[in-house]
């Protein structure tokens, strides 16, 4: 029987070794807790992007429905414009049918700049599409002299995108080089031009800011207009992505991730298509290890890219596909293999226990007979233990009722005594003082005072009442405060200074020591019955409950 048991715990601490070496690599410690918060909320934003792309198309529906309802050629010009922002980063292919489409209406020549403003945005979608032969062929078709100042910036901003876009495109060295410095002559065009404290001067000028050496101040002021952005815009997007790269070009890598998610978080809510920080993300990823996530993000970047139209990402995200699919499809492989030494291990587990369990019905058919002679038995004892119990219970009640009774006998003798001991010296006393005034030849009319006087009555009655209070209250040391308790909130007895009980108190506490005889009761308080009858009623009718509150006084312990 021992070695099928052995065998068991042997096979199961196998299988919990094998889930906790997999649960170890798989929660691989990347980076601090903020940045696994981001992480986890960019998958939730994924797993909801949905939602955001039906909010975008609805957008969209309602505007081409607005369009085809209006006949209004400036109205359409503005909804075009509309179309052409909600496309901008969405579809590449639609964005240009709706800047095709405003450049060949009449009512465009009369908005000067409006061509060539449009010829500017058709380029910057064609770069952003990787068409950068398009890009150029269509920047350069612009006059650059006759653009109007508003223009320029739109201009030269676009100049530099393009090339940017064809130095981080090309493979080769040279060319990269080429493309880059071109993009340094258009960026130092820019910088005359741009406006202070403006979209384009954050991304542009900051980002030539951080080139320079100057990261510091360049994150400065980024971060300072980030807030100014709402997450799920392209400009928040843009700007945390630039701050990404800022960081990283610093060295704090830790804040180029956390820019980096939240550039990707904006883009998923607000559908935007042309993006870069997934492939950064899954980048990333791959370098800390995490196969899965890096896995997901580099699939959702060519997606994006292919919904797009945006060969460039599409290009780019494909050179780290084999890279990221290969380590992924190792782990794969990893997960598969440890699948089936567990599903070994647990057809072990399944054999021992089907032995073990045939070992187990035999012991418990000869178990199941013993129970019942057992059952039997332990019925019979568990009415014999419930007779002592509850004989035991009786017994252990009239223990404590015959303690607490010697306790109050003890207490109330020790009393006793007390009080005979002072009532006897003071009878001495007295005896005392009137064989003395006797002594002295006092007359029969000075003995005659001294015995009329109450003085050592009252005196000796005093210490009575002063003894009974204090033997009620060692008895019951809460009483006055349970005997408030009985009364309304307003109208419970309020002792004076050095007064530990009073006349109405004594009344009841004979109450509760059994004296409940109003003529016993008036001649302990040296007072009339019918005093002590108002007493009771006027007491009674201040309790919460009046007819049971002197029951409620027999109990209090």
């Amino acid at each position: 029987m021992k070695t099928p048991l052995h065998f068991i715990i042997l096979s199961a601490y196998l299988l919990l070794t094998a889930c906790a070496q997999d649960a170890a690599e798989t929660n691989d410690v990347k980076s601090h807790t903020d940045l696994q918060t981001l992480y986890a909320l960019l998958d939730t934003e994924i797993e909801r992007s949905k939602v955001y792309e039906d909010a975008k198309t609805e957008r969209i529906v309602n505007l081409r429905r607005e369009y085809d309802l209006t006949s209004d050629k400036e109205k359409r010009i503005k909804i075009t414009d509309s179309l052409i922002a909600e496309f901008d980063a969405f579809n590449a292919d639609s964005a240009l049918y709706y800047v095709n489409q405003n450049l060949h209406l009449q009512a465009l020549s009369a908005h000067p700049g409006e061509y060539t403003r449009l010829m500017i945005k058709r380029a910057d979608i064609y770069a952003h599409a990787g068409l950068f032969q398009d890009a150029i062929a269509v920047i350069q078709a612009i006059p650059r002299d006759s653009l109007r100042p508003e223009l320029l910036e739109r201009y030269y901003s676009t100049c530099c995108g393009i090339y940017q876009y064809l130095s981080e495109y090309t493979d080769e060295h040279e060319t990269a080089i080429t493309y880059e410095h071109q993009r340094t002559l258009y960026a130092d065009s820019l910088d005359m031009v741009i406006q202070p404290d403006t979209f384009n001067h954050l991304v542009y000028v900051m980002s030539q800011m951080a080139r320079e050496g100057q990261s510091e101040e360049a994150i400065k002021a980024l971060s300072s207009h980030l807030e100014d952005y709402q997450t799920g815009t392209r400009e928040y997007s843009i700007l945390a992505s630039v701050l990404a790269y800022i960081y990283k070009t610093a060295g704090y890598h830790d804040e180029y991730k956390r820019y980096l998610v939240l550039s990707a978080i904006s883009d998923v809510r607000g559908a935007v298509k042309e993006n870069m920080s997934f492939r950064a993300l899954a980048t990333v990823m791959y370098e800390d290890g995490d196969v899965e996530r890096a896995n997901r993000y580099l699939k959702k970047s060519i997606v994006d890219a292919n919904f797009y139209s945006a060969f460039m990402r599409n290009a780019q995200s494909s050179k780290m596909l084999p890279v990221i699919d290969e380590a992924y499809a190792s782990r794969q492989n990893q997960l598969t293999q440890r699948l089936r030494t567990m599903v070994w291990v647990s057809s072990v587990l399944s054999g021992v226990l089907v032995i073990a369990c045939l070992l187990i019905l035999t012991q418990f058919k000869k178990l199941r007979r013993a129970n019942r002679r057992v059952c039997a038995i332990n019925s019979e004892l568990s009415d014999l233990t419930a007779q002592l119990q509850s004989a035991n219970d009786e017994l252990e009640k009239r223990n404590n009722d015959l303690r607490d009774y010697n306790r109050t006998k003890e207490q109330y003798a020790a009393l006793f005594m007390e009080y005979c001991q002072s009532a006897i010296s003071t009878l001495l006393q007295y005896q005392q003082s009137l064989r003395v005034l006797a002594a002295q030849g006092g007359s029969r009319t000075a003995l005659l005072k001294k015995l009329e006087s109450t003085a050592t009555f009252e005196q000796m009655l005093k210490i009575f009442y002063a003894k009974f209070d204090e033997a009620i209250l060692n008895i019951y040391p809460s009483f006055v405060e349970k005997f408030n308790s009985l009364l309304r909130p307003d109208d419970g007895m309020v002792l004076k200074s050095g007064e530990l009980l009073n006349t109405e108190l004594r009344l009841f506490a004979l109450i509760r020591i059994g004296i409940d005889d109003s003529t016993k009761i008036a001649q302990f308080l040296r007072c009339s019955i019918s005093t002590v009858y108002t007493y009771r009623s006027k007491i009674r009718k201040r309790a919460i409950n009046p007819d049971r509150f002197e029951e409620d006084v027999r109990n209090i312990s």
